[in-house]
C-alpha cells in the first residue's frame, strides 16, 4: 500500500496544500507545533476515520473556519482507493469512499491501513487496560470489517444490558436479560477469539524485534488476558452466557456488565518482570515501539500488503545505532516521521528518504 497524494484544507493549523510523499520515507522536520504531527493525524483519520489525539472533530478544524477536508488517494494491488473526509463545526462528519458516501463509518475500514506510534502511546504501556483493548480493536478492525461490525454490535448490546440492569434495580423485571446475555455472549466470544490469536502472533513478532531494538538484552513478552481462555468460539459462548447468570445478582447489585470482553486485559513484561508497573518510561516506549512494528508485519501477513507506517517523535529516545536500525528495518514500509532536526550523518548514503520541512503549517522542500 502506498499513499499517492493527501490534500489538507483547513486541517488544524495546516494551509491549504497538497502532498505527494516519497515511495519510502518521508522525515517530516520542524519545530514543534509547527504542524507536523497533524500531517500524521490526517493520514490516520483517514483509515480509521477518527483521531488519535481526540474525539471532538470540531477541534480538527482551523481556528475561524466552518469546515476542514482532508483527501487521500492510495494504491494498494486492487488498485486506487480515494478517501474524502469534511469535518463540519455544524454538521455530522460526511465520509466519501471512491467517489461515493459512506453511510457507515466501518466501510472505510481496509481502504487504506496505517500503523501509527506517537508519543501518547508510552500511555498504551502505563495506562489502564481500555487503551490495551483499544489498540487491538483498531489494529484488528482495519483488517477485518466484520470484526469492526461485530465490535459495534458488542458495544451496543452491552449498553443496553446495562441500561436494563439500572432499570432492574427500579422494576425488578429480569425477563429480557437472557436476551442481552445472549447477545453478549455471541459477540464477546466472537472478539475475544481473535484478539487472542493476534495477541499471540504479536507475542511471536515484538518478541524478536524488541530482543534486537535493546541489543539483545531485554525479552518482552505479551499475554491476552481474558475470563475465560479457549480458543474455540461455540465453547468461549457457552461459558460466558453461563458466566453472565451466576453473576447476574451482583452486576444488578452494581448496575453494570462485570465481567466480558470489555474487561479484559493486554499484559507485557520484560525479562519476566511487569514494564506497567516496574518498567522505566524508556523501556515502555520502546515495547510499544515494538508493538506497533510487529502490527505491521501480522497485517503484511493477513491483507497481504504492508500498511503505512506513522512514526511521531520516534526518535527522541533512540540513539544512532537505534535509528539506523529502525530506517533499514522499516524496508519497503512507506513510512512518515517526524523530528525536530536530522542528523545527516544518519542519512547518509541513503536514496530511500525525502526530508520535509513544515513550518507555520507549510511545507517545504529541505
Amino acid at each position: 500500500m502506498k499513499l499517492k497524494k493527501i490534500t489538507y484544507s483547513n486541517f488544524r493549523n495546516l494551509d491549504t496544500m497538497t502532498f505527494e510523499p516519497h515511495d519510502q520515507i518521508t522525515l517530516l522536520s520542524g519545530e514543534n507545533a509547527q504542524g507536523k504531527t497533524n500531517m500524521l493525524e490526517a493520514i490516520h483519520i483517514c483509515c480509521t476515520g477518527r483521531s488519535h489525539r481526540t474525539s471532538r472533530d470540531k477541534e480538527l478544524i482551523k481556528f475561524g473556519s466552518p469546515s476542514a477536508f482532508i483527501d487521500a488517494t492510495c494504491m494498494q494491488n486492487d488498485g486506487t482507493h480515494r478517501i474524502e473526509i469534511k469535518l463540519s463545526s455544524t454538521n455530522k462528519k460526511a465520509v466519501r469512499i471512491n467517489n461515493s458516501p459512506a453511510r457507515r463509518l466501518g466501510q472505510l475500514m481496509g481502504h487504506m491501513n496505517a500503523v501509527m506510534f506517537s508519543p501518547e502511546d508510552l500511555q498504551l504501556i502505563k495506562s489502564g487496560p481500555s487503551l490495551r483493548r483499544r489498540f487491538v480493536d483498531i489494529a484488528l478492525s482495519q483488517m477485518s470489517s466484520t470484526y469492526f461490525y461485530n465490535l459495534q454490535r458488542y458495544i451496543k448490546a452491552l449498553d443496553q444490558r446495562n441500561s436494563l440492569l439500572k432499570a432492574i434495580a427500579v422494576t425488578k423485571n429480569v425477563d429480557t436479560l437472557d436476551i442481552w446475555d445472549a447477545q453478549l455472549a455471541k459477540y464477546g466470544a466472537y472478539l475475544s477469539v481473535r484478539r487472542a490469536k493476534f495477541v499471540k502472533s504479536l507475542d511471536t513478532k515484538c518478541s524478536k524485534i524488541h530482543s534486537e531494538l535493546t541489543g539483545n538484552k531485554e525479552k518482552l513478552e505479551v499475554k491476552y488476558q481474558a475470563s475465560f481462555q479457549t480458543d474455540n468460539e461455540e465453547e468461549l459462548e457457552e461459558k460466558l452466557v453461563a458466566h453472565f447468570k451466576k453473576h447476574r445478582d451482583n452486576d444488578i447489585k452494581r448496575t453494570t456488565t462485570t465481567a466480558g470482553p470489555h474487561r479484559d486485559d493486554i499484559i507485557m513484561s520484560v525479562n519476566g518482570i511487569d514494564v506497567r508497573a516496574f518498567g522505566s518510561q524508556g523501556q515502555q516506549r520502546t515495547c510499544a515501539l515494538s508493538m506497533k512494528l510487529a502490527e505491521v508485519d501480522i497485517m503484511k501477513k493477513i491483507t497481504g500488503e504492508y500498511p503505512l507506517l506513522l512514526l511521531d517523535d520516534v526518535f527522541s529516545e533512540l540513539d544512532n545505532s537505534r535509528r539506523t536500525w529502525l530506517l533499514n528495518y522499516i524496508g519497503n514500509v512507506q513510512t512518515f516521521i517526524t523530528c525536530v532536526d536530522i542528523d545527516k550523518k544518519l542519512l547518509h548514503d541513503r536514496n530511500d528518504v525525502d526530508i520535509r520541512i513544515i513550518e507555520n503549517g507549510k511545507l517545504h522542500k529541505s
